[in-house]
């Protein structure tokens, strides 16, 4: 027979505990101390237990009223028919708190893995592991990429302590306004292998920064011009001086000189080149990839990344065995003397520069010069019939101006045999310039 409220009011305590059944085995344990207290027996996997659903009382003192225990009751008996044993309201308030204090340890910890996870972290990570295998140089420029991303410049926000998977592509995109070209590339190719470590770790599935080009609709990077002798008669006089030049430690800078005038490469390929690059018997120079001027551009742009061979005029040998008998005994061809505040390994461009602006060339013509003028003149130089002697874009080629166009018209393989031609003609030329003799040039008229 079904309790009422009544009957539950009623029920007194005896001399030891008795039961009070209610319906479908839920009853009422009444305490030699009057507490009343429902349970419910039942038999799961031939086990007996018994369910304590709570003691007897209004809700609002935190007990169990007939309509509360008989609402348990019947999902404890849904339970048994699913062969799962009941739960207990007092096991209820305890799973559920355990549940909740799980959560927040879990938002506790996601929390503290998101702050590990800013980008700011990542790009440390990342430029810890360049650090090894790049030169002093390439690494410089990657802390200044990372300090510009993790900080901003300019005006322009970093967003160094955003999590990784909140970067948008907006982050990026603001900030390269505030670049030059050169410098906006070398950023956002920092920015993609920095998210590109995010990817590899899993911790996001797409790179905000793909797809994406940043340097559309921005000003493209205006290239400073470097004063450079490109009058015949001039640089005749510069030779000569060059010559007349003495400086010290066996005047390696007028060696660096004569051999950016025959070669014209870059000064700084000059300043730290090895000498493991130089077969002088093959007569070539072969520059590693490496080493030449913004190689990290021509690999993100899809540009050739081939070592770059010089092939070397006779009167280059020439100068390169004599200098071999001064220094063919260490690494470099021109190792720094170890003088000044912070001497390198090598020469450096300053030290070319220094010495042009001690022959009197200060604002006439930098080391870099010898670039121009090789470019100005022979593309000046004339056949019999008045037809170029060397296609424009094989100077070019040889000045390591591959764009392209250029890359259309030659291999560099295939065009070793007309460059050959092309740097012992310019060495000859020397020659005949540094003895006051003339040239083949086109004869330009004045303005």
């Amino acid at each position: 027979m079904a309790l009422n409220a009544i009957q539950l009011t009623n029920l007194k305590p005896k001399a030891t505990d008795y039961r009070v059944p209610d319906e479908d085995g839920l009853y009422v344990l009444v305490r030699k101390n009057g507490v009343r207290l429902w349970r419910f027996d039942y038999t799961l996997h031939g086990i007996r237990r018994t369910l304590s659903i709570g003691e007897y009382g209004e809700e609002r003192e935190g007990k169990v009223t007939l309509a509360r225990a008989r609402c348990i009751h019947a999902d404890a008996i849904e339970a048994i028919a699913k062969g799962e044993h009941p739960v207990s309201p007092a096991q209820a308030r305890r799973l559920a708190e355990e549940g909740a204090k799980a959560k927040a340890a879990a938002e506790e910890a996601a929390k503290a893995d998101a702050e590990q996870r800013t980008f700011g972290r990542l790009a440390d990570e990342w430029l810890a592991a360049r650090k090894v295998g790049n030169s002093p140089k390439t690494y410089a420029r990657d802390v200044r990429s990372v300090g510009y991303l993790k900080d901003g410049y300019r005006g322009g926000k970093g967003f160094g302590a955003v999590s990784v998977e909140q970067v948008e592509t907006s982050h990026l995109s603001n900030l390269c306004e505030k670049f030059n070209t050169p410098t906006r590339i070398r950023v956002i190719s920092a920015a993609r292998k920095i998210v590109g470590v995010a990817k590899r770790k899993g911790w996001i599935k797409h790179s905000p920064f793909a797809d994406v080009d940043f340097n559309e609709g921005l000003a493209k990077h205006r290239q400073k011009k470097r004063p450079a002798i490109t009058d015949e008669a001039k640089l005749a006089q510069l030779l000569r001086d060059i010559e007349g030049y003495d400086g010290r430690g066996h005047n390696l800078t007028r060696y660096g000189l004569k051999l950016l005038a025959l070669t014209f490469v870059r000064p700084d390929t000059v300043a730290k080149a090895t000498w493991s690059s130089f077969d002088l018997r093959k007569a070539t120079w072969v520059i590693p990839f490496a080493d030449l001027k913004m190689q990290w551009l021509r690999t993100e742009t899809g540009e050739a990344v081939e070592d770059f061979v010089v092939p070397l005029s006779r009167q280059t040998v020439a100068l390169l065995r004599e200098l071999h008998e001064i220094t063919g005994k260490g690494r470099y061809l021109f190792p720094a003397l170890g003088v000044g505040r912070n001497p390198g390994d090598v020469m450096s461009e300053n030290t070319l520069n220094f010495a042009l602006h001690s022959l009197g060339y200060k604002d006439v013509h930098c080391a870099h010069g010898f670039r121009s003028s090789a470019s100005t003149i022979l593309n000046r130089q004339r056949n019999g019939d008045g037809r170029r002697m060397f296609d424009r874009s094989l100077v070019e080629l040889q000045l390591d101006h591959q764009d392209g166009s250029t890359r259309a018209i030659y291999d560099r393989d295939d065009a070793l045999p007309e460059r050959i031609e092309l740097m012992q003609y310019w060495a000859d030329l020397l020659d005949t310039l540094r003895g006051g003799g003339r040239s083949k040039a086109k004869q330009l008229k004045a303005a």
